[in-house]
């Protein structure tokens, strides 16, 4: 089959790289280039784990770790650092729980096995804290590297500096993509079409009819330089949340070469297409470095720097992955997207394809479609 993915960020390239590998003719688009720092896939590290409060994302998580080494195999080097992850405050009791009945290592720990785990982290000393070992850094730039990689390896093409005109279905199958690259004016018909358009992704899924509620801001990180005397590099990731479970809290995790990188779960403005303005927020800069000095007090938290990328959240903060005819679409990361970047490969694939998904995780790849958002008119063309 021919395959036009529109979006190469960690949706769209590890789809791209999957078909082409599989035996596709793949052209992968994009307005700008992979690893572009305008959407939601550039920088060094984002967290992976298997540490989740709902029993599906912790089975899809397992599939997906297996699928990392797969990958890592294919590629030849490793594209993440192990280290651990401490979750404590908000639903840290529900992770213990999910972990327990999918049968994953994990424990609860006390406040001398904290300090044996995370010498620096500051005893909270209200809620559960949960450790899981199997979680740590992804190398994000490396990983979409590693994509790109096996798209070429395998003779796919990647188009940059390409503007999306309209994606139209055609009456005897297939799609017909018109997009402006570098000002002239490009078509394309395929058979299937990969919408993984990230923050862009809205607008343009409506204009083939279908519409899905999502919500696009942009979000900051914060790296700290950790101190020459702490052995930084090798401490845990942590997950922060509210008692109440309120919002995602506060994350982090070690970035070797750079510094301790640390994200608030408050995003810096609401998204525009024509903001292409990334200058840090000093004031949120200042705010994440307090952060640390507060939950881990001998570590040096002086900003080294700071990055802005966009988050685009579903209503229920779930990704939003379907097949619409000979659309298949990828979008909603809801900012924990790029840990299951191996699974977005295998799961666009197959719904390219049209191949079913593992009997262990079929039920759960399907709870990510259109059909749960039950009463809403989501989409007029035919499935």
């Amino acid at each position: 089959m021919r395959v036009v993915v529109i979006g190469v960020g960690v949706m769209g390239l590890s789809a791209a790289a999957e078909l082409s590998t599989r035996g596709h003719e793949v052209i992968a688009i994009d307005r700008f280039d992979v690893g572009h720092r305008f959407a939601s896939s550039s920088g060094a590290t984002r967290v992976f784990r298997l540490a989740h409060a709902d029993r599906d994302f912790v089975r899809l998580a397992i599939w997906n770790h297996e699928l990392w080494k797969r990958l890592e195999r294919d590629i030849g080097r490793p594209l993440r650092l192990t280290r651990g992850l401490l979750w404590r405050g908000g639903l840290a009791e529900d992770v213990a729980h999910a972990l327990f009945a999918e049968g994953v290592e994990h424990e609860q720990v006390d406040q001398a096995r904290q300090a044996q785990l995370f010498p620096e982290l500051r005893w909270a000393g209200e809620g559960a804290v949960v450790w899981q070992p199997e979680a740590g850094a992804v190398r994000a730039d490396d990983s979409l590297r590693a994509c790109l990689t096996r798209l070429r390896r395998s003779g796919g093409a990647l188009v940059g500096s390409c503007t999306v005109d309209s994606v139209e279905p055609l009456p005897s199958g297939g799609v017909e993509v018109v997009a402006d690259v570098s000002g002239t004016r490009t078509t394309w018909v395929a058979d299937r079409v990969v919408v993984a358009a990230g923050p862009w992704a809205g607008p343009l899924l409506a204009t083939m009819g279908i519409e899905v509620a999502l919500t696009t801001s942009l979000a900051q990180v914060t790296y700290v330089k950790g101190g020459d005397d702490i052995p930084w590099s090798s401490r845990p990731c942590l997950v922060d949340v509210p008692p109440d479970g309120s919002s995602f809290g506060f994350y982090a995790m070690p970035t070797p070469g750079i510094g301790y990188k640390v994200g608030l779960d408050d995003p810096v403005r609401p998204f525009s297409e024509s903001d292409f303005e990334r200058e840090p927020d000093s004031l949120r800069e200042e705010e994440a470095a307090q952060r640390v000095r507060r939950e881990l007090p001998a570590f040096d938290a002086t900003p080294v720097r700071s990055e802005l990328c966009a988050w685009t959240e579903s209503v229920d903060d779930r990704f939003v992955i379907d097949r619409v005819g000979d659309i298949v679409l990828a979008c909603g990361d809801s900012g924990q997207g790029f840990k299951f970047l191996p699974m977005f490969g295998e799961v666009l694939a197959n719904l390219v394809e049209g191949k079913a998904h593992p009997d262990a995780v079929a039920a759960d790849v399907a709870s990510l479609g259109l059909a749960r958002f039950a009463g809403e008119e989501v989409a007029n063309v035919d499935r």
